[in-house]
């Protein structure tokens, strides 16, 4: 079985900027928090929150499975995604917000796989967590 996350890392933000004057939608926001899973438990995420402006579930499941993939080392479409052991963990959704017009599903997967990046090297380097802010990119390589 995988190892579990060792500590828990709590208010892990993520925002990903919108393309100003570009159709690109890379717009969101979301806030977690990682616990370790229980000896027997596999992965697993809750929704605490209302997502802004409204709930989403294309967006609240992209979240989930760029989490989910992302603690299971198994998220082969993305080149720099983890690429060590897998981690079992119980996230916490405390907050995501998104645009009608500036998000989109992949996105959100995204946001969720540099939460966990975030989460892991708040473990390995022994800190709290930064916030990440970037602008995800929606491209993939040529040869998936």
């Amino acid at each position: 079985m995988n190892a579990t996350l060792p500590r828990p890392v709590r208010g892990v933000k993520v925002y990903s900027r919108q393309t100003i004057g570009a159709c690109a939608p890379t717009y969101g926001r979301v806030e977690l928090d990682f616990e370790p899973a229980s000896a027997s438990a596999a992965s697993s995420i809750e929704f605490a929150c209302t997502p802004e402006p409204e709930p989403s579930p294309e967006y609240e499941e992209s979240l989930a499975q760029g989490i989910l993939r992302e603690l299971a080392a198994t998220d082969i479409k993305v080149p720099d995604a983890y690429r060590g052991s897998p981690v079992r963990a119980r996230v916490i959704v405390r907050a995501v917000s998104w645009h009608w017009v500036d998000s989109c599903e992949l996105t959100f997967a995204r946001l969720g796989a540099l939460a966990v990046r975030e989460a892991l090297s708040c473990v390995s380097e022994d800190r709290e967590p930064q916030l990440i802010e970037t602008r995800v990119s929606l491209t993939l390589p040529q040869h998936l």
